[in-house]
């Protein structure tokens, strides 16, 4: 977390889904808004990638009309600019945005006006090398090796800091920053981490073993997941938007990434628990 108030946001920027009517009307609406309040706009559509890198330098804020998945997408191109999000959300859960629609226009000016806190996340890098490319990859929320299309389990050596920790025999492995504690970790029965928490989680998926349990290591460690021999071909994840085809014997690196996400917020860190409560209330 780092805390701050700054001068007014100059140079904003809105991506929004194109599948909500509603969020394209609210990018019209915040477009018109943002101009009357004599700030440079521009907006994207979330799946046009190549359009909101061309974008974002130079940008003060992007505002994120979406859920939780248009966030994790926007997170990756954002963090290498150092660009902060201000996320609204158009989608169901709503762990990562700050104001929901009807907050906007109350709202909005705040922040503009400098009138915030940023909220810093740590993100994942992981490396793997596949039919002779290495791949680099970079998530918010998780990495993970998991099974591919066959109905068979995977069996992943599983390295921590050069020291060997265990064979895992389940569908696969997460790898969850404390943000990412709250999605597919806790999924498979992993911790709830505070996510101002710098550790990284450890998880299997539906392991063979009732003993193989999830595992919180310190900020700076390294882990190492080899595909062993008598596994199926897995699949390894970047917050479930990119993934990479991994075949038996390859390894993959996972480490903090030097780059964070920064998100604007007005709220208390400790709303954490607050949205933590009404989120899990509302899935049972």
């Amino acid at each position: 977390m780092s805390a701050s108030r700054r001068g007014p946001l100059g140079v904003v920027g809105v991506v929004y889904v194109t599948s909500s009517p509603a969020a394209v009307e609210m990018m019209e609406k915040l477009r018109r808004t943002l101009v009357a309040h004599e700030r440079r706009v521009w907006t994207c559509d979330s799946r046009a990638d190549d359009h909101l890198d061309g974008q974002l330098a130079g940008t003060d804020v992007v505002i994120v009309l979406g859920g939780d998945g248009t966030i994790l997408s926007v997170a990756r191109r954002c963090a290498e600019q150092q660009t902060p999000i201000l996320g609204v959300n158009f989608g169901r859960v709503g762990f990562l945005t700050e104001l929901e629609p009807a907050e906007v226009d109350e709202k909005l000016p705040l922040y503009l006006e400098g009138a915030f806190w940023v909220d810093e996340r740590s993100m994942l890098k992981a490396e793997v090398e596949s039919a002779g490319t290495i791949h680099s990859l970079m998530a918010l929320n998780d990495i993970v090796l998991v099974r591919g299309a066959e109905p068979r389990v995977v069996r992943v050596k599983i390295w921590i800091d050069g020291h060997v920790y265990n064979t895992t025999v389940a569908d696969g492995v997460i790898v969850s920053t404390a943000t990412g504690s709250t999605a597919y970790n806790l999924s498979a029965g992993g911790p709830i981490l505070h996510p101002h928490v710098r550790s990284k989680v450890l998880t299997p998926i539906a392991p063979h073993l009732v003993a193989d349990r999830s595992l919180i290591l310190e900020a700076g460690a390294t882990i190492t997941l080899e595909l062993q021999p008598r596994s199926t071909g897995a699949v390894l994840s970047a917050d479930g938007q990119i993934n990479v085809d991994v075949a038996v014997g390859s390894q993959v690196t996972v480490t903090s990434s030097a780059l964070m996400t920064r998100f604007l917020r007005r709220k208390p860190p400790t709303y954490f628990y607050r949205i933590l409560s009404a989120k899990l209330r509302d899935s049972f």
